[in-house]
């Protein structure tokens, strides 16, 4: 069974990381960091021996939040599917290109 996660994209350009209900949960500076861990995720890796666990960065999905600009929320589903696609459609923000971006996937240019 694949871990279930959610990577948040925040308007300051922070990247957070968040697997399952009460698993491991990282804010990055760096998307890439974040695309690499999200990686071994998606090659079914896990994160029992991950360093590193932040519980105070964990969020819970704001409808408002989002519609407003506050982050872009994806789950593992559209991770998977955005990979899967190879082209992301719609960038928010360079943490979300930079992220998709070291994950192989192709994003448009400004």
């Amino acid at each position: 069974m694949a871990t279930k996660f959610d990577v948040i994209f925040d308007n300051g350009g922070g990247t957070t990381l968040q697997v399952g209900k009460r698993g491991f949960v990282h804010h990055y500076d760096d998307p890439t960091q974040a695309a690499q861990d999200v990686k071994i995720l998606l090659d079914g890796g896990n994160t029992t021996d991950w360093d590193g666990n932040e519980p105070q960065s964990r969020m819970s999905y704001d409808m408002d939040m989002e519609r407003n600009g506050g982050y872009k929320w994806h789950d593992q589903s559209d991770v998977k599917r955005i990979v899967k696609a190879g082209k992301l459609e719609r960038p928010w923000g360079h943490n979300m290109e930079n992220f998709y971006d070291a994950l192989g996937v192709k994003v448009p240019e400004d």
